[in-house]
């Protein structure tokens, strides 16, 4: 009897462990870091961190090894630091940024979010990354106008942006969160 159980533990420890863990490989396509996501159905893509410069447009999807993965994530401090990136372009896939993804871009002159993105938005050419569903602008460069509709501007929104001359804060904004301008010289 206490085999039976311990079997039945170990098989129920073994799969959970197989069930928790994540088939992805990191890779490099065109200038960009992805990690790549295979675990599932559903190929997957997320920008990784790099020394990238000059001007990026992240595509929808890549292929690799004959699969094509969805690029559905920027992550966690994906651009953070790279003082040489000027301009960058979010695709309509992109359902994630993660914390601090534009932090220290100091070089950064351009944001444009293609049109047909369900959570994010540069609306009115607002030079500027705006969370859809909640008017949070979530990153901005040196020279972004904050469109009326925003209602917050986001923690760390533009952290290290010392290239940053001049802002309008228009009055729809009722919320500046932590850190939204450290180190704007």
């Amino acid at each position: 009897m206490k085999q039976f159980y311990l079997k039945s533990l170990l098989l129920l420890l073994f799969t959970t462990i197989g069930i928790i863990a994540f088939a992805y490989e990191d890779v490099t396509i065109a200038g960009i870091k992805y990690r790549l996501y295979s675990d599932t159905s559903e190929k997957t893509a997320e920008v990784r961190w790099s020394n990238y410069s000059g001007a990026i447009a992240i595509p929808s999807s890549v292929d690799y090894n004959d699969i094509t993965y969805s690029v559905t994530n920027i992550s966690d401090q994906a651009f953070s630091e790279c003082s040489a990136l000027t301009s960058i372009i979010i695709p309509h896939s992109v359902t994630s940024i993660g914390s601090w993804a534009f932090r220290y871009c100091s070089g950064l002159t351009s944001i444009i979010v293609e049109n047909g993105n369900a959570h994010y938005d540069a609306r009115n050419d607002c030079n500027a990354i705006i969370e859809t569903s909640s008017n949070t602008l979530i990153a901005g460069c040196q020279n972004t106008i904050i469109p009326n509709s925003v209602t917050r501007i986001g923690s760390y929104a533009f952290w290290g942006c010392s290239g940053l001359t001049s802002i309008t804060i228009p009055n729809s904004v009722t919320s500046i969160g932590y850190s939204a301008f450290s180190d704007c010289i």
